[in-house]
């Protein structure tokens, strides 16, 4: 990989990470309900592996799990998050070709 193509990486995660804690709110905060809670949190775990990969270098493993992230979650600023993800994930795989 190339020295730049790693710091664009290394400032995405970096990005991507510094997101996490303002996805994170107390239960019933956003007026959802206890299912959709429950979906968030799983849509919020699907992020956060996703944020790994990313840092991993499997960049295509990345953007599927901000897909199904942004697909589930029941929270604009996650779903936004994980589009950006996505799109940064995109960014990175085209990069490579």
């Amino acid at each position: 990989m190339k020295n730049s193509s790693r710091k664009k990486t290394g400032l995405a995660l970096a990005l991507l990470l510094g997101a996490i804690p303002g996805c994170v709110s107390s239960p019933g905060s956003d007026g959802l309900g206890p299912d959709q809670m429950a979906i968030e949190e799983k849509a919020r775990s699907r992020y956060e592996q996703a944020v790994v990969y990313l840092g991993a270098g499997q960049y295509i493993l990345a953007r599927q799990q901000f897909a199904v992230a942004a697909t589930m979650a029941m929270s604009q600023q996650l779903h936004d998050n994980a589009v950006v993800g996505r799109q940064r994930a995109d960014k990175i795989i085209a990069e490579q070709r």
